[in-house]
C-alpha cells in the first residue's frame, strides 16, 4: 500500500451519470485526463459507485451501475461502494483514505450535486483538506 498526502476522488464516473449527456465525451476525456496526471503524480485515484437509491431508473450490479468505460480501478487505487449522497457514511473510504496518510482530496464531480455537497462537508469533518477540481459544464 503506497503512502500519499494526496488523493484524486472521482463522485459521478458511473455510467448511469455520463452517458447521454450532451458533453459525455469531452467531460470524460477531461476527468481521463485528470486521473493521468494523479497516477503520474503518485496520487491515490478513488472511485464512488453508487448503490442505486429506491426508485431509480438504474439498479445496482446493472450495467449502468459500472464505471464509465473511459474509467478502470486499476491496481493501487481504491474502489468503494456508497449509499448517497455522502460517500463516507456507511463506506470504508474514510479508512482508506487514512490507512495511505492522505490528507488532501482533489474532488472532480458533476457541479450541483448532492453528493458533491454530502461528500466534501463530510471529508472537511473527517479532518481532509479539499479542493474542488474544474470541471467542464
Amino acid at each position: 500500500m503506497t503512502l500519499t498526502p494526496n488523493a484524486l476522488l472521482l463522485l459521478n464516473a458511473q455510467r448511469h451519470d455520463l452517458e447521454d449527456r450532451s458533453d459525455e465525451r469531452a467531460l470524460a476525456r477531461d476527468w481521463a485526463h485528470h486521473v493521468d496526471e494523479a497516477r503520474a503524480a503518485g496520487w491515490l485515484v478513488a472511485f464512488v459507485q453508487w448503490d442505486a437509491p429506491r426508485g431509480a431508473d438504474w439498479e445496482t450490479f446493472s450495467k449502468a451501475w459500472t464505471l464509465h468505460p473511459d474509467f478502470r480501478a486499476e491496481q493501487g487505487d481504491v474502489l468503494v461502494r456508497a449509499a448517497r449522497p455522502d460517500a463516507f457514511e456507511g463506506s470504508e473510504l474514510a479508512a482508506q483514505l487514512h490507512g495511505r496518510a492522505v490528507q488532501t482530496l482533489h474532488v472532480l464531480a458533476l457541479p450541483g450535486t448532492p453528493e458533491l455537497t454530502a461528500t466534501l462537508a463530510s471529508a472537511q469533518a473527517g479532518g481532509f483538506a479539499v479542493a474542488e477540481l474544474d470541471v467542464l459544464a
